[in-house]
């Protein structure tokens, strides 16, 4: 009978229970690599079983498959792990001509004894590695690719260094903020015997089936020490395994697990560093081989001039001819693009809290000279050129990476004295929207920590949930949070502020203006009543109460409260924040409807310039600023001045969504009715037209915006 089986993070669809397949290990693969064997006649063979534990000693993740369908619905699901497939006679020309495109494939292994009737298949499929008639030979094969592959993933995240808005960071400069922070939070978490543990616990679990890892793992159990970190990271076992995967998916569960050994090993690395700080050596080269594909080979192109972190940490060699080998290997995968990466480290003038170090001693290949470099280290990306079909792309060793984490943490600190590093990092991660990853980490330091708040961790659980959209969960948790702040001795009344705040936005959110009007105002009472220094919270409150005052159509009043909330923001904030610009585009609504059109000009263009300050590059913000702007010159019938400032929006509007969206419809009505109202019926009809063609393909023939728009249409047809 089949074992239900379900991916990570992907939650496929079930394998049916007639089907085959063994070798789950009922778990989540932690690994980069799935290994699928896909044959009719599994189970018939007494030497499957035999078979499972050899490969698994290759690759602890095996699949075994007998249905088609099945094999490929359960293929197309998988998105973070490269999938080697095994398959056997009967069917192979099937499967193939339906899954050999999938990017998920990575290499196709053909085990029979006819080799003859499968060579035809080489020329038409280039992810065959072979076609063996001996399961030693197939074994071999699939070995070595698997270490070519594991040498081989590396992902990359980017900061542009234009954005200064750590608060709303484009998806790319986030994750490099997040691995950066990780590396801060992890560092600094406590290490001790119950942690240890707690790995080997959970990595026995899951290498239960796999006995070469189970022996690794009690080895590592009975005898590891803080200073053997390096040693461990090198064996290229479970440890070097889990964690990379891990890092390069993101998964603050697993990353959690390992806090204490990545702890361990950032130290080992630390105090190798300082050999070659105390060295004379003033500029260390060191380099990297590898085959990228296209697509990844592309984005680093596309982001010369920018700071690039690795998923984890970089294995580099002091000798080039190493690296040129490794990019330059023969290989017959396509859309693979032979990379050398060439690293200049200034050695005097890089922050000491950046670690590199050379481990050769405790690899298991010394003669390649290798150095690690640690999780947090960054590069600025200087050229790319081509030399001899070899990518040689020069990246220089940067502090820049730790500037920006240190603005974030005191950014974030200033506004959060109170919390622990290890709440400020589950913090950054709601921030960045990471909600899951961010629900997973604060229950689980629930679940362990004997020494966190528990009020906050409540408190920030509510906020996970309330960023999934589980609006009764989050105030479920929030109320939680407030009783414990409530009831603890003293009582922390000025605590209490937060949760009644979330309770307020949950109302809003739901539209109950007058309940949420309520807690805002409690919270903003007690804010004022015990630290009137906190002007950062106390001026969100004021802009939350104005809010729901604005959506009650009480301009005056909530035109006090956006006011006096602008003045503590400009106060707080010494630079250019979103927080100051969001008021003031608030600030300008308001005065747009009360007809006070230069005064609302004057609102929008100051926040338009701070937009235009954090997001060079364009934003969503920015282009509903210059909407807003278009909209007070076309009611000052300024219509080619409309018309410019919608044509901007326009441009970033598309440029932002990719695709077609209501904004970038909308905005095209718009620029149509400032041509109508110049009488260009012609200019205003081709733009109408454009707005209906993008609404139909997004909204019900019955809604508003698009029977407007077919309204315009015929009255200006009409006129013509």
């Amino acid at each position: 009978m089949a074992q239900a089986f379900v991916k990570e993070n992907l939650a496929p669809e079930e394998l049916s229970p007639n089907q085959l397949l063994i070798g789950s290990n009922d778990k989540k693969n932690k690994e980069n690599i799935t290994i699928i064997w896909f044959d009719l006649r599994i189970g018939s063979d007494e030497d499957t079983e035999t078979v499972e534990e050899r490969i698994r000693s290759i690759n602890d993740f095996v699949i075994f498959i007998t249905d088609l369908d099945e094999c490929v619905k359960y293929i197309k699901s998988v998105e973070k792990e490269k999938i080697f497939l095994i398959t056997s006679e009967a069917k192979t020309t099937e499967i193939l001509a339906q899954i050999s495109s999938l990017p998920q494939i990575d290499s196709v292994f053909i085990f029979g004894r006819k080799t003859d009737q499968y060579e035809q298949l080489l020329s038409k499929c280039s992810k065959i590695t072979g076609i063996y008639a001996q399961i030693d030979d197939l074994w071999q094969s699939i070995k070595e690719q698997v270490n070519f592959v594991n040498r081989q993933i590396q992902a990359f995240s980017f900061f542009d260094r234009r954005e200064k808005s750590t608060k709303d960071l484009s998806k790319e400069s986030s994750e490099f903020l997040w691995f950066q922070l990780f590396h801060y939070t992890v560092t600094r978490m406590p290490r001790n015997q119950r942690a240890k543990e707690e790995m080997v616990h959970i990595c026995k679990y899951y290498y239960r089936r796999n006995e070469k890892e189970t022996q690794f793992i009690e080895e590592f159990g009975k005898e590891y020490q803080p200073k053997d970190a390096i040693f461990w990271y090198t064996k290229q076992c479970f440890v070097y395994k889990l964690i990379n995967k891990a890092l390069r998916t993101e998964d603050i569960g697993f990353l959690y697990v390992f806090r204490f050994y990545i702890g361990d090993l950032f130290e080992s690395l630390r105090q190798e560093h300082e050999k070659i700080l105390s060295s004379e050596e003033n500029i260390l080269h060191v380099y990297r081989g590898m085959k990228l594909d296209k697509v990844e080979f592309e984005r680093l192109k596309e982001n010369q001039g920018k700071l690039i972190s690795t998923n984890g940490y970089l294995s580099t060699s002091r000798k080039k001819p190493v690296a040129i080998n490794f990019a330059t290997e023969p290989t017959n995968r396509l859309n693979i693009v032979c990379v050398l990466f060439h690293i200049q480290c200034d050695v005097k003038e890089i922050d000491k809290s950046i670690v590199f170090a050379d481990i050769a001693e405790y690899s298991e290949f010394p003669k390649e000279a290798e150095v690690l470099f640690d999780l947090n280290a960054c590069f600025l990306i200087e050229s790319i050129t081509e030399h001899d079909s070899l990518q040689i792309i020069k990246m220089k060793l940067s502090n820049e990476g730790q500037k920006i984490t240190k603005h974030y943490l005191e950014m974030v600190q200033k506004q959060a004295e109170k919390l622990s590093v290890s709440i400020l990092f589950g913090r950054l991660l709601l921030n960045l929207g990471k909600y899951n990853n961010s629900l997973k980490y604060f229950e689980q330091l629930l679940k362990d920590s004997q020494d966190e708040d528990r009020a906050w961790l409540e408190f920030y659980i509510g906020r996970a949930y309330q960023g999934k959209g589980e609006l009764d969960k989050a105030r479920q948790y929030y109320e939680l949070a407030y009783n414990l702040m409530k009831k603890s001795d003293p009582p922390r009344i000025l605590d209490c502020s937060d949760p009644l705040s979330k309770i307020g936005d949950i109302l809003h959110e739901r539209k109950d203006l007058d309940e949420a009007l309520k807690y805002y105002q409690r919270a903003l009472e007690i804010r004022e009543k015990f630290d009137a220094s906190c002007l950062i919270d106390i001026a969100a409150n004021l802009g939350n109460i104005g809010l729901v005052l604005d959506e009650k159509q009480k301009n005056d009043e909530a035109l006090n409260y956006y006011q006096r909330a602008l003045k503590m923001y400009q106060e707080f904030y010494t630079f250019d924040h979103n927080d100051i610009a969001k008021t003031l585009t608030r600030i300008g609504g308001i005065l747009y409807r009360q007809v006070k059109y230069d005064e609302a000009l004057d609102y929008y263009q100051q926040s338009l310039k701070i937009y235009e300050n954090l997001y060079p590059s364009g934003h969503k913000k920015k282009a509903e600023n210059l909407n807003y702007i278009a909209a007070i010159f076309c009611q000052k019938r300024n219509y080619d001045q409309a018309i410019d400032y919608h044509e901007q929006a326009l441009t970033f509007y598309a440029e932002f969504y990719k695709c077609d969206n209501i904004e970038v419809a909308r905005n095209l009505n718009n620029i149509g009715a400032c041509y109508e109202n110049q009488t260009n019926r012609m200019k205003a009809l081709d733009y109408y037209q454009r707005s209906l063609a993008m609404y139909e393909k997004l909204l019900p023939v019955d809604h508003r915006s698009r029977k407007l728009a077919e309204m315009n249409i015929r009255r200006v047809t009409e006129q013509n």
